[in-house]
């Protein structure tokens, strides 16, 4: 092989090298350009522009008729370059200058002007009149630039509903929260070009990338209905509630369901706050009782006994029932409330007259197996699925150590712990058909062009009766308030069905004496229902039909008005039958009872009708060994005390029986009515 060849093969071996090269470097290149050409140049505008954040108003929250609940308010924020403000030298002299004007003291500006950070927020939130005097100082590295504030219009209004956002526009509680992915917009931002050492390039290129406002939030609240539910709260928490007689519970809540299709009209409880300054309340009063806590219902609980009985055919109307005046289960005796009994009546007119003993019985027909069973259809023991954070499930009995003792306590609303949303939509399941509806807070969301980007839609989670049921338990609940012990919340031409419930106050494992958690449940028109209104009030010593009826009643008035419900010609413009034992007018004259534990029989009757109360007794013996109300309880002038008689000292007191009846209607010489729980005694 001669030279010529060596050499032509050393060329073309080269050639070959530098045009693979050449390959390497125009597909590198290609990649590079057309792959990730955009990255790239994002990367190198982010080394050399840097932006002012330009903050993006969060979205309003809306009630169901578009009223503004919560807003967002245009301000201005102070901002520091550091690296300017150090380029200047001035650093010391700028914070002397800013801190009089900001209300911040010289060590704290130029902490945060000479931070090593790219941008540094000196102060929020400041008013027109000190950003335009930052403004025409000048100063070097100092700046302001757009913000927005979280605003409340309405004050107090559907606060735990609404919740709050925090200084930097983020939600941290209630809809604010659970809905901040699209209440909160996209920030916009002012770019400037700058050199390495973080000073702006002269006649540098400025750039503006407007903000994207957040989304509206619509919900299904009508801040009208809302508005009457916290009228009659604060009437209660001013002790100027109808019966209330000056005294102040420790909390209480009123809630209002459509309960055809589970949207919350009103969610209100007290103590409230105002989300414009929720620094200034204690975390207590920011709590979402409503959904967060849980207690006994007493005898509003029965509506669910009632239905269930219905469904399993049990029980009918009609049929009648015997009540001696207790019922015993293992050994222990479950009182009604009447001293004496029923006696003869129809199961209609048990749940009139709130009978302990026929519930006690409906419980027992349906078995242990079957009430379960609706305790769960119903949704007891498991969240809603409200749209709140923190929802509490209840606390039901462990069916595997479940006696006949709590069955018959269960049905008549004791043992089993519920929050007060999982009631009111458990009843508007009785009211509505026999549908079980998810409870619903938000109705749509809609963009910041007016466009509706979703609408939520009612959603059934299951069939718990049937059509006929419910419609049976309707009549026979609105014959409660016609004719029984829910009369406080008649309204004339209107239907209302209801019930009446009081639980004494559970509190480390024991009851509290003298201190009740009253309630009362409601839907109406009873035949077509168009809202449901639960009261809670907790911590009083009244009781539900006394205390709760009247704010219900009143809520349910105002609102059908407003709904354009029209009053029905066939409905009751009176009572059912004037009843000898339950007296129309309210009685409003609060007494303290007195003390007779240890007194003989004579002693205690003379005392206590001498101080103006009637007297009932239970047992047999000449010594009080207790007493129902207990001392120093306050309740109505006139009322009834129930003393419990025994022989010797030291026999077991009502604190160590089960404390489980109510609905106390007595006519011993006044035509008067009380409400109270009367404990289990031993056989």
């Amino acid at each position: 092989m001669g030279p010529y060849v060596v050499m032509r093969k050393r060329i073309a071996f080269l050639f070959f090298c530098v045009s693979a090269f050449l390959v390497v470097l125009i597909v590198r290149l290609a990649f590079v350009q057309l792959a990730q050409g955009a990255i790239l140049s994002d990367k190198a505008d982010e080394s050399h522009y840097r932006g002012v954040p330009v903050a993006a108003k969060r979205g309003n929250i809306e009630d169901r008729n578009g009223e503004v609940l919560a807003m967002s308010v245009s301000t201005e924020t102070v901002y520091a370059v550091p690296a300017q403000v150090r380029a200047s030298g001035r650093a010391e002299e700028i914070a002397r200058t800013l801190a009089d004007l900001l209300e911040m003291t010289p060590e704290q500006v130029l902490e945060k002007i000479t931070k090593r950070t790219a941008l540094e927020y000196v102060k929020k939130r400041v008013t027109a009149e000190v950003a335009a005097q930052v403004r025409a100082l000048e100063l070097p590295g100092i700046g302001i630039t757009e913000d927005s504030v979280r605003y409340y219009p309405n004050g107090t209004l559907a606060a735990h509903i609404l919740g709050f956002a925090g200084i930097d526009n983020q939600g941290l509680e209630g809809i604010e929260l659970t809905r901040d992915s699209e209440l909160n917009g996209v920030p916009g931002a002012v770019l400037t070009e700058f050199a390495a050492n973080g000073i702006p390039l002269p006649f540098a290129n400025q750039m503006y990338v407007s903000p994207k406002n957040g989304n509206t939030v619509r919900l299904t609240i009508d801040k009208n209905i809302q508005a009457f539910a916290e009228r009659e709260l604060n009437k209660i928490m001013s002790g100027q509630g109808e019966n209330m007689n000056g005294q102040i519970p420790k909390s209480a809540s009123i809630l209002a369901m459509d309960p055809n299709t589970g949207e919350v009209l009103a969610l209100a409880s007290v103590p409230t706050f105002d989300p414009n300054y929720y620094n200034n309340y204690e975390q207590s009063a920011r709590r979402n009782i409503a959904v967060q806590n849980g207690y006994e219902p007493g005898s509003t609980f029965k509506i669910i006994t009632l239905a269930a009985a219905l469904e399993e055919k049990k029980i009918s109307p009609n049929e009648g029932f015997f009540d001696p005046g207790g019922i015993t289960v293992l050994g222990k005796t479950i009182h009604c409330w009447k001293h004496g009994g029923h006696g003869s009546q129809t199961f209609t007119q048990v749940v009139e007259n709130s009978c302990n003993p026929g519930f006690v019985v409906m419980g027992q027909r349906l078995g242990m197996d079957k009430f379960y069973e609706y305790l769960y259809k119903f949704g007891f023991g498991q969240k809603t699925g409200i749209e709140m954070s923190g929802e509490a499930v209840g606390i039901i009995a462990n069916k595997k150590r479940a006696t006949a003792l709590d069955l018959a306590t269960m049905s008549i609303g004791q043992t089993n712990n519920v929050t007060a949303i999982q009631l009111l939509t458990a009843v508007s399941a009785v009211a509505n058909g026999g549908m079980l509806m998810k409870p619903q807070l938000v109705k749509e969301i809609i963009g910041p062009t007016g466009k509706v980007l979703e609408t939520f839609e009612p959603q059934a989670v299951r069939r718990v009766i049937s059509e006929s049921t419910s419609q049976t338990a309707r009549q026979m609940l609105e014959s409660v308030v016609t004719n029984g012990t829910g009369y406080r919340a008649f309204l004339p031409g209107y239907r209302v069905a209801g019930k009446t419930g009081t639980a004494q106050k559970v509190a480390n494992g024991a009851y509290v004496q003298g201190e009740y958690i009253a309630s009362f449940v409601a839907f109406a028109p009873a035949d077509n229902p168009r809202l449901a209104v639960l009261c809670v009030i907790d911590g009083v010593p009244f009781y539900g039909g006394s205390v709760a009826s009247p704010p219900v009643r009143n809520v349910l008035q105002d609102s059908l008005k407003y709904l354009g419900v029209e009053r029905d010609l066939n409905a009751p413009l009176t009572l059912g039958k004037p009843r000898l034992d339950m007296p129309i007018a309210p009685i409003k004259e609060a007494v303290t009872v007195p003390s007779v534990l240890g007194y003989t029989y004579a002693e205690a009757e003379n005392l206590l009708k001498k101080a103006g109360f009637n007297v009932l007794t239970e047992g047999s013996g000449n010594v009080v060994l207790d007493q129902i109300p207990h001392a120093d309880s306050q309740v109505e002038a006139g009322s009834s005390v129930l003393l419990y008689l025994g022989t010797e000292a030291g026999a077991p007191t009502s604190s160590d029986w089960w404390a489980i009846a109510e609905e106390v209607d007595v006519d011993i010489q006044t035509l008067l009515q009380m409400t109270w729980r009367v404990p289990l005694t031993e056989n």
